[in-house]
């Protein structure tokens, strides 16, 4: 991850957002976070914890060792469903509350040493992912006029295999909700010619402003310099975006001063950049990047609200889900005063950009956007890496900052196929608990028509 492309967490959150104002709305900072931590006393007990656990992993070998092979067994009958009756997953260690409720994976008994995860307890797996979304299955999922006869299927198969590239300018426009599933393909042509006019007209708004006009029109200056700053910091080691003077990269600016025009009251926020590029590298068109980038924030908006409302709400579902997927983990951050989540406040507020690489973010975000399993996918993400290192964390005392390092340098080391089917398996246990932990109107839900707008700010309307 480079060093100018990557949030910097080592002070407050607010840094995330452009603006001296802007601050989480927590109680604590990061740099309280430190002082708590260094005052804090080691523990004379984490010493037998240890001995407990080591006693007690030949009781964790022997369940391992025997799931493993009734696993085999079903698995030679036909009988591979994840999430099976729960009876697969779920080792219930009374002997150590400490590390109780942990989830397993059926078929791992042993990691090598040198793992980077060998001190994890792994996940029982969801339902192995399939291939992308070909030509001719697509082709088979429209009707004579073009439009799609069964999109519960076509998001099923997606969320399963992702999208062939090819299909992706064609595809996405459905997923971001730019295009209806049920609309004809003379429909769609319509339609997008008549947005193209509609972009032209916003667009030409910002461009017909002069100089003169502009020394006295303060948020435009702002917004645009700090455009100007973070696009050319954007996905650089891409070759669609590498280079001086890249045209790309000019379009990619346009764009983000078109819509901070287009939502004025939400404007413009650093990383929005990070959701528009991979867009407008699919789309490879300025009106059809816009409209979709501007489909997704109806949605993500409210990651960029200056009360930060959205992200409040996220972490809070998150601290939710974990308490009741593993109770253990909760306790140990409550216990290190971790419980606001702020560790992982990059990977919800960008949905994992920085984690992974480009070619797997956009697999990863097709796969979030098909909400097929839940329009909160990216939080049972969330949980299922946070259970997958639950045991380094644990075994290795993290306080705040040190979990914040570790979290941080996960970085381009994590899995997405086994995330992806960890988190289903996790969605498929917490069921409509793990719904309930929600808070309604969390990103990315359709955010509530009020009178004052979609996106509340505290800025002074010019």
């Amino acid at each position: 991850m480079s060093r100018q492309n990557s949030f910097s967490f080592t002070g407050s959150v607010s840094e995330v957002r452009h603006g001296d104002d802007a601050k989480y709305g927590g109680p604590s900072t990061m740099s309280e976070y430190v002082s708590k931590q260094r005052r804090k006393s080691s523990d004379p007990g984490r010493d037998i914890s240890f001995q407990v656990l080591e006693k007690f992993s030949l009781v964790t070998k022997f369940a391992r060792e025997t799931t493993s092979s009734l696993f085999r067994e079903n698995h030679s009958s036909g009988s591979h469903a994840y999430g099976r009756q729960k009876q697969e997953y779920v080792l219930d260690n009374k002997a150590s509350d400490k590390y109780a409720d942990q989830l397993i994976t059926p078929d791992d008994a042993s990691l090598p040493s040198d793992s980077v995860e060998s001190d994890e307890l792994l996940l029982v797996w969801g339902k192995k992912r399939g291939n992308p979304l070909s030509v001719e299955e697509w082709r088979s999922f429209l009707d004579p006029e073009g439009r799609i006869m069964d999109s519960k299927a076509l998001r099923k198969k997606i969320f399963y295999g992702g999208v062939d590239h090819v299909l992706r300018k064609e595809v996405w426009k459905f997923l971001l909700g730019y295009h209806e599933y049920d609309s004809t393909q003379a429909e769609r042509e319509y339609l997008a010619a008549m947005k193209r006019e509609e972009y032209e007209a916003i667009k030409s708004q910002w461009k017909s402003i002069s100089t003169t006009q502009a020394k006295r029109f303060t948020k435009f200056r702002e917004r645009k310099g700090l455009i100007d700053k973070d696009v050319v910091r954007t996905d650089r080691s891409v070759p669609y975006y590498e280079g001086d003077d890249n045209p790309n990269v000019v379009v990619l600016r346009d764009i983000l001063v078109t819509y901070s025009f287009y939502n004025f009251d939400l404007g413009y926020c650093q990383g929005m950049s990070d959701f528009l590029a991979p867009i407008l590298y699919v789309m490879e068109d300025e009106s059809e990047a816009f409209w979709c980038f501007a489909s997704l924030m109806e949605r993500l908006g409210g990651n960029f609200n200056r009360d930060q409302n959205g992200m409040h709400a996220q972490l809070l579902g998150l601290s939710k889900l974990v308490e009741l997927l593993d109770p253990s983990l909760h306790n140990y951050f409550r216990q290190n005063d971790c419980l606001n989540y702020f560790f992982c406040f990059r990977w919800v507020l960008i949905q994992f950009k920085r984690e992974f690489s480009f070619d797997q973010i956009m697999l990863l975000w097709e796969v979030l956007w098909t909400h097929y399993f839940s329009e909160h996918f990216h939080l049972y993400l969330c949980v299922g890496i946070l259970k997958r290192y639950r045991l380094r964390i644990i075994g290795e005392g993290m306080d705040f900052d040190t979990l914040l390092k570790f979290i941080n340098e996960l970085s381009g080391q994590i899995n997405i196929d086994r995330a992806i089917q960890d988190a289903e398996a996790l969605c498929s246990i917490a069921g409509e608990a793990g719904a309930d932990c929600i808070p309604p109107g969390t990103p990315p839900s359709m955010p509530i028509e009020t009178d004052g707008g979609l996106y509340v700010q505290e800025d002074d309307v010019l």
